[in-house]
């Protein structure tokens, strides 16, 4: 039952919010926000419980609870989520109706798709935590900002177009299978192209290259405890969609996982390199974080070239999310606190750049080390260990680059908010004993930490022949192919506008009938006013979060 209390939580607690602002209860809504940041920490209670804490519901076929699979991931958003909430519940004076709406409705997506035990129910969590995170990318209401959004959703309507093409073959044939079902007999894969479509849809949520372009453009204009969510866990339901519904099978050609190990190392050195032609705090952790998701993908890899593996893969991609998502989260929150401001600050944000690099006896050493493990099961594949391993000289590049811009933020009137200390720590400590509490193994080892420091040497090396020539740094702008794509689309719709402007007025002169605009420039003037309306009135966001819980219901009523 504390499963479905968790998710449940959420949604009242937004509905009780609006309620209150509907009637006038400000002394009530503030109540309610101040118990919101909070909320996620209901996650720990159905771990906690085991089996005691599920819920069924055997006439809907809906099923909560916790397994193996999604407890790194549930550690990681109880302790991210909550302390980005309370920087939130302090920071956030402007938009705070918009932003909440789409904080409770995000996080109650977030718990549905984590505790979901049935097909369903996943799948209405995860559309929920789209479209409710959309909300967040837009709630500064800015140009940059509906720009951002407008990317977002194109993507997010894609990638979830892709989910329900894939869960509709699976549909088919199994129902609303239980997802332990779906794991124990993977068979239903031979039948379907199903999971070639979930593998690109729940690629658009991860950032993979090249359905990355909403994450450099969202990260960057969202509120900081919104793009701290966003790139520390929302990008990880992704990882748990794969996980839950691409299964790898014995005897599968091997082209197929070397495919995917090229695509993610390509992602792993594509994001640093597009990161490193950025001249924004929160763009370069943007790309960043396409970059390490690149690193999940070579690991999810693995199981599609050794069979058996399972087990060891998602104990070492389960950590690695882990340790990623507690330091990326606690550096966006960095970028709320002017880290440049005092020495002390600095040194807070240099210690979760040192993890992401991999530095010897960092959370990210140890991940890093159970992540090359992994890929050595491979034994095609020599050269992917040093691969990897230059992959922490690419990111500590990158995390140089991040640590000079942090620099310049030294307005020192700009509080420290305490949640981002307590979040460093928990990303120094919390990996380290989910290993040890998890029975995985720590490698301290002279050849494991000598080979977990060359790439950092390389890297000073590199940094200071860079120094040294003084070249002009190489300029990208942010969401990269997004430009291009805005120009063909602006270019082909005013070539479209004005042919058919010249259709109208050659029908003008032969007919002699009052001038009318093309159906596509009626089409596109609909779309302004349409985003427009949206700008002046939350309604529009709101219709899409209504969206997501008809889903649910529909889904719940319509179960086997």
């Amino acid at each position: 039952m504390s499963a479905l209390v968790a998710v449940i939580v959420p949604l009242a607690l937004l509905l009780g919010l609006w309620s209150a602002m509907a009637l006038g209860a400000v002394r009530l809504a503030g109540q309610l926000l101040r118990l919101a940041p909070w909320v996620p920490l209901l996650l720990l209670w159905p771990l906690v419980a085991g089996s005691a804490g599920e819920f069924t519901w055997p006439l809907l076929g809906m099923r909560l609870g916790v397994d193996a699979t999604v407890v790194p991931v549930l550690v990681l958003a109880a302790l991210a989520w909550s302390a980005a909430g309370w920087f939130a519940g302090s920071r956030i004076t402007e938009g705070r109706r918009w932003f909440w709406t789409g904080w409770l409705g995000a996080l109650a997506g977030m718990h549905l798709l984590l505790l979901a035990g049935d097909m369903a129910s996943f799948y209405v969590g995860y559309a929920l935590l789209s479209l409710s995170a959309y909300l967040l990318v837009t709630q500064p209401g800015s140009d940059e900002a509906w720009r951002a959004g407008r990317v977002y959703l194109i993507m997010a309507l894609a990638g979830e177009g892709a989910l329900l093409v894939g869960l509709l073959l699976i549909a088919g044939s199994l129902g609303n299978a239980p997802l332990a079902e779906l794991a124990a007999n993977p068979a239903w894969v031979t039948e379907s192209a199903a999971r070639w479509w979930l593998l690109a849809g729940f690629a658009v949520k991860l950032g993979i290259l090249p359905l990355h372009l909403w994450l450099p453009l969202a990260h960057p204009v969202a509120p900081v405890p919104a793009s701290a969510v966003l790139s520390g866990v929302i990008v990880k339901a992704g990882l748990l969609g794969w996980l839950r519904f691409v299964p790898a099978l014995e005897g599968e050609p091997q082209f197929i996982g070397q495919a995917l190990l090229a695509l993610g190392l390509a992602t792993a050195l594509g994001g640093v390199a597009l990161g490193l032609c950025q001249t924004r705090l929160k763009t370069v952790l943007a790309y960043s974080t396409i970059s390490q998701m690149g690193l999940l993908l070579t690991g999810f890899a693995v199981a599609f070239l050794v069979a058996g593996e399972r087990p060891a893969m998602l104990a070492a991609l389960g950590l690695f999310a882990l340790h990623h998502g507690l330091n990326k989260a606690s550096l966006f929150l960095a970028c709320g606190c002017a880290p440049g401001a005092s020495p002390w600050r600095l040194a807070l944000f240099a210690l979760p750049t040192l993890a992401l690099a991999a530095a010897p006896l960092t959370s990210g050493y140890l991940a890093k080390t159970a992540l090359k493990d992994l890929v050595a099961l491979a034994p095609t594949l020599p050269l992917v260990s040093l691969v990897l391993s230059l992959t922490s000289t690419a990111t500590a590049l990158l995390m140089w680059k991040a640590f000079g811009l942090a620099r310049t933020q030294t307005d020192r009137s700009i509080g420290l908010h305490p949640a981002w200390p307590l979040l460093v720590v928990a990303g120094v400590l919390v990996p380290w004993v989910y290993a040890l509490a998890g029975g995985l193994a720590l490698e301290f080892a002279p050849d494991k930490l000598l080979a977990s420091l060359w790439p950092l040497g390389l890297a000073a090396l590199l940094v200071l022949a860079w120094t040294r020539l003084s070249g002009a740094a190489v300029r990208l702008p942010e969401g990269d192919l997004v430009v291009p794509i805005e120009r063909l689309v602006s270019l082909l719709g005013g070539r479209l506008r004005r042919a058919n402007g010249t259709r109208t007025e050659a029908s003008d002169d032969e007919d002699d009938t009052p001038h009318t605009p093309g159906q596509a420039s009626r089409l596109v003037a609909q779309l302004l006013q349409l985003e427009a309306l949206q700008r002046r009135l939350p309604v529009a966001g709101l219709a899409l979060l209504a969206v997501g819980g008809l889903l649910w219901l529909l889904t719940l009523f319509g179960g086997r």
